[in-house]
């Protein structure tokens, strides 16, 4: 029973990570920097919707 657990958790997992993993690569990561960012998929989202949204930016006064 836990073998396939674990099976199901890779499954579903597994797929985010390759997407990950060629998204940072069309980014410009390297193949193994791609690998390791995709590897650890859901802290890399985090970092690139902190770098891309910078949602705790001070809003522009002139732009009010």
């Amino acid at each position: 029973m836990l073998v396939v657990g674990v099976l199901v958790l890779v499954a579903i997992t597994l797929p985010w990570a390759v997407l990950t993993g060629l998204g940072a690569h069309r980014r410009g990561a390297g193949i193994p920097m791609a690998f390791l960012l995709g590897a650890f998929f859901p802290l890399t989202w985090v970092a690139w919707y902190v770098r891309d949204e910078r949602p705790y930016r001070r809003a522009d006064r002139r732009a009010v």
